[in-house]
């Protein structure tokens, strides 16, 4: 089963917040600590208390650094950390991140440098000054205080072997001050909801949203332990993050309730839809492919009947949560849509792999599925049909080729 973090509560996603919750649901501080000077070169103290609010134990972690040892930005980290055993998170992470700040940077009317792009220059709990974990607020990639934060946080799920969070809807709080255009960019995508406050800062809202995997509905979820992390810089204020840690069963294992899974490996996906009535339908194929080339999982359209029964075009779109922001952006700017919806969905996708069949008109590439004790396949109809133009023959002909080989095959032997 694959280890997942679910985060069900969320009263605020600073960094220090996370790590307090991870902490708590068992990674171990002298480890992440180890990890850090090991692969990173960074010298850091992980500071930890623990206060009961009401009847909840809350981890309070405190992060310190030597300045020195730490990279001055994301882009300063050593090969991107592509080379340690976090460099995968902290990859996704960090393009994320710098993604976000390259479309901002590029906006009309945007000024690089901005202060309302970064983090507010004092945060609560550090004074202004070289110490650990004063960032420089003109450094929109976050300077060492975020880089010391993704750092930690990317090696403490690491050790819990998580690569992705669950978690349910993200506070966001009203106004520039309270949420700068660069936090607001990175929770493009997720689902959010009003609040008047949240302590969140750059290196926590970088982590959750670049590692996101929408809600938990419709997934088996296992649960093994939990932890809870609180804001060192506002005790007792109901500031708290709970993590729930646990195991998600792909197709055809039992989870902890006994239930065998059926649809396959599930992930959550962000749905964007648009009705379009005014736009040249001869654009429609050519905003479909940039979708697709952009990353979109699928992008497909669907007539319908809109208001005053003008007839229009229903443009679907199913994203990766990663990357729905970047969808949206080119769907405002291809279209002539003035209005998004986006929501969040399960998707269950079945393993897949592919071979190839070796027929008379060469070699035609074949998609493999396989559920429980069924194997079916599917040749690839591109192949097919330029083989079938190739040699100046029927489609049909190269079907029954095909599965002519694949007869031969023994597709469950295949790797």
């Amino acid at each position: 089963m694959a280890v997942a973090g679910y985060f069900d509560q969320l009263s605020g996603f600073s960094a220090d917040m996370l790590l307090g919750a991870l902490i708590d649901a068992g990674t171990d501080r002298e480890e992440i600590v180890a990890a850090l000077k090991r692969h990173h070169g960074v010298d850091c103290e992980i500071s930890v208390s623990r206060e009961r609010f009401g009847e909840t134990q809350l981890t309070y972690a405190s992060l310190s650094c030597l300045a020195a040892s730490v990279p001055e930005d994301c882009r300063a980290i050593p090969d991107g950390g592509a080379g340690t055993p976090a460099g995968a998170l902290i990859g996704r992470v960090t393009d994320h991140l710098e993604r976000n700040v390259n479309e901002l940077r590029g906006a009309p009317g945007h000024e690089p440098g901005h202060a309302s792009d970064h983090e507010p220059e004092h945060e609560p709990g550090h004074e202004p000054g070289n110490e650990p974990g004063h960032e420089p607020a003109g450094d929109a990639l976050g300077g060492r205080h975020a880089v010391s934060r993704i750092l930690v946080l990317c090696n403490a799920l690491h050790l819990l072997g998580i690569d992705a969070l669950y978690h349910e809807a993200l506070p966001f709080a009203a106004g520039i001050d309270a949420t700068p255009p660069l936090l607001a960019a990175l929770m493009r995508g997720t689902t959010v909801r009003p609040v008047d406050r949240a302590p969140v800062d750059l290196a926590g809202c970088a982590v959750l949203t670049a590692l996101s995997a929408g809600s938990m509905h419709g997934s088996g979820f296992t649960l093994r332990s939990v932890g809870c992390g609180g804001n060192d810089a506002d005790r007792g204020d109901g500031n708290i993050v709970r993590l729930c840690i646990g195991e998600i069963a792909p197709i055809g294992q039992v989870t902890g309730t006994g239930e065998v899974t059926q649809a396959g490996d599930r992930a959550s996906v962000q749905v964007l839809e648009s009705q379009i009535d005014d736009m040249n339908p001869q654009f429609y194929g050519h905003v479909v492919d940039l979708l697709l080339e952009a990353g979109a999982l699928d992008a497909f359209l669907t007539p319908v009947i809109m208001k005053k029964n003008r007839p229009g075009v229903l443009l679907t779109v199913l994203a990766p949560t990663d990357l729905a922001g970047r969808l949206t952006g080119l769907i405002f700017k291809e279209t002539t849509t003035i209005g998004l919806r986006s929501y969040s969905v399960t998707r269950s996708v079945l393993p897949r792999r592919e071979a190839r069949a070796e027929t008379p008109f060469g070699a035609i590439r074949i998609k493999i599925v396989r559920q429980e004790d069924s194997t079916r396949y599917t040749p690839e109809y591109e192949d097919c049909r330029q083989a079938a133009l190739k040699a100046g023959i029927p489609l049909a002909e190269v079907y029954a080729a095909v599965h002519e080989a694949v007869g031969r095959m023994d597709l469950d032997a295949l790797p």
